[in-house]
């Protein structure tokens, strides 16, 4: 039973690759990247606006603090207008970020999928259990060069 075992293991392939330099390589990488960008250009200037707003209201606030005409009721209110502002930039600040990843995991899924399919194609046509993710950050510790599968899955694909 053990060289049955044995035998089995022998005969499993394994290989590897790293999906983050395939999918650098891809053409459809170009343009997700500069749709996140024109979405991240975006938020930025809703945020500079709300900020300059913020501070506008701030500086005219500190003016009416050294008016000694000034009504403690309007100086309160005045207050209360700046935090709620505060409170809004952060809310969009916070917004801003939930929005860029769910975009970003839009524009993603598809090449994603792209990819893994192509893989288990690749690895179903050249006999491969598996394939191990080499992107910096996986749990690979060693990989033997040679079992690279990024050349077949970049020809599958049509890229260089």
């Amino acid at each position: 039973m053990l060289f049955a075992f044995v035998a089995v293991q022998a005969q499993t392939k394994v290989a590897h690759i790293n999906s983050s330099q395939l999918i650098e390589a891809m053409p459809e990488a170009d343009s997700i990247q500069k749709k996140l960008m024109k979405e991240q250009e975006q938020w930025q200037q809703i945020l500079a606006d709300k900020q300059n707003e913020t501070r506008t209201k701030y500086e005219s606030y500190l003016k009416q603090t050294e008016d000694p005409n000034a009504s403690k009721a309007m100086l309160e209110i005045k207050a209360q207008e700046i935090e709620n502002l505060q409170k809004q930039l952060q809310e969009l600040n916070q917004r801003a970020s939930e929005e860029l990843q769910r975009k970003q995991e839009e524009l993603l899924a598809p090449l994603l999928e792209k990819v893994k399919k192509t893989i288990a194609e690749v690895a179903k046509a050249n006999g491969y259990a598996y394939v191990m993710d080499t992107t910096d950050g996986s749990s690979i510790i060693y990989s033997d060069a040679s079992y690279d599968i990024m050349a077949l899955v970049k020809a599958k694909l049509g890229l260089k």
